[in-house]
């Protein structure tokens, strides 16, 4: 009923347009964060209850998820490469800070903890 009207669905679409611009200014901030807590507090994006029967909506949404994926696996990695890099007691003040940081990977991030986890594993037993 509500596609019916042509005022509704003018409004559904400036409502969308406004969202999937909301969601592309998220992802540059995102890219440029420099802390798991910054990309953690900048995944949770909420779709408006009008669109959420929305494609477009929805895809960018997921672009967003997909885009703090990226780019905590990049600062992950960076911690994980400054651990190997370390030398004796570096190494364990280093490994609480990288643990507490991954304590704010939650809600969408969250696998991540585990991923974390084991690159440092791997790493440990490089060395």
């Amino acid at each position: 009923m509500a596609r019916a009207d042509p005022t509704e669905h003018a409004m559904i679409r400036m409502e969308l347009r406004r969202f999937t611009s909301r969601c592309d200014m998220q992802e540059g901030l995102i890219q440029r964060a420099d802390s798991l807590r910054e990309v953690a507090r900048m995944t949770s994006i909420q779709l408006p209850y009008k669109l959420a029967n929305e494609l477009e909506a929805r895809d960018a949404q997921r672009r967003v998820a997909q885009k703090a994926e990226e780019r905590a696996r990049e600062l992950i990695a960076e911690q994980v490469d400054a651990f190997r890099r370390a030398e004796g007691d570096f190494q364990q003040k280093l490994r609480g800070k990288m643990r507490d940081d991954w304590a704010n990977l939650t809600g969408p991030l969250a696998h991540l903890r585990n991923w974390a986890n084991s690159r440092l594993l791997v790493a440990e037993q490089n060395l």
